[in-house]
């Protein structure tokens, strides 16, 4: 029903090879790349793909200060776009169909000028970055991340808002529920406010470990992503506890925790599938 990936960046500093045979291993059907175009090889990427059974279903663009489609100098927006460019590019080499974008970077907590000019410029870097992809006929899919981690773009309503002023086919909403579990008051009907740009998610609990390790209700999330006809994948984004996420990929992990967290992930959302369907999730 579903095509499970992971985020590949959450495995910290380990090798490429050694994730995509963790995913292998636990029944995944492809895996989330990070947006780092600048410094993979993409042939060497595809054979080990092609070597494990693995797809790459997203590109996961990772956000800085110097990647800011909001900011208020021309020449840190001019870059951001041309990242977010470069970034399809590589999605489109590798046969990924979407690209996460993230209008604020992480660690930005307030405008540089004034949230209406910031928000002004998100829309024109995402206007030319839509028009790019689709051109190559991939996606870009505005994430919302929770007010601890940025400013502009919080909650999937808002989400939303951008998207239709933004008004470029290309351009969709992915929906985090980690994010989603301090920003939305309802996981189902924020969901169902954005159906028709969603098309692709992120799951972690609510303290960001694997699902199935906190307090979220995943069912009802399942449940409404099945009647939604939700096409897109199942993609894991579970993190150690750490402020910045980003901190994440220049730790060396424990591959036994890693291990954990990924069966855990993929049998809790089989286990709703079966429960909800009553067919097991192949």
């Amino acid at each position: 029903m579903f095509r499970y990936s992971a985020t590949q960046w959450i495995f910290g500093d380990e090798g490429i090879e050694a994730s995509l045979k963790r995913l292998q291993k636990y029944g995944y059907d492809g895996v989330e790349l990070a947006g780092e175009p600048y410094s993979i090889d993409i042939e060497h990427t595809k054979r080990l793909l092609k070597q494990y059974g693995l797809i790459c279903t997203s590109i996961c663009g990772i956000y800085t200060a110097e990647r800011d489609l909001s900011s208020s100098r021309p020449e840190v927006r001019q870059k951001a776009v041309q990242y977010v460019k470069d970034c399809v590019d590589m999605a489109s080499s590798l046969g990924a169909a979407h690209v996460i974008v993230v209008p604020s970077p992480v660690g930005k907590s307030r405008p540089e000028t004034t949230s209406s000019e910031e928000w002004a410029n998100a829309v024109n870097s995402l206007k030319e970055a839509g028009e790019y992809a689709a051109s190559k006929q991939i996606n870009l899919a505005i994430e919302a991340l929770n007010r601890f981690e940025t400013y502009l773009v919080n909650n999937l309503e808002t989400a939303l808002a951008l998207a239709k002023e933004v008004n470029v086919d290309s351009v969709k909403i992915m929906a985090d529920l980690f994010h989603m579990n301090i920003e939305e008051r309802s996981h189902v009907q924020a969901l169902k406010t954005i159906a028709p740009y969603l098309v692709h998610v992120h799951i972690a609990d609510n303290t960001r470990e694997a699902a199935g390790m906190g307090q979220t209700d995943f069912e009802p999330v399942i449940r409404t992503l099945i009647e939604l006809n939700y096409q897109g994948p199942i993609t894991m984004e579970f993190l150690p506890p750490v402020a910045n996420p980003y901190l994440a990929a220049s730790k060396t992990g424990s591959s036994e925790v890693f291990d954990l967290y990924t069966e855990r992930s993929i049998q809790e959302m089989k286990r709703i599938v079966q429960k909800i369907t009553g067919t097991a999730s192949a």
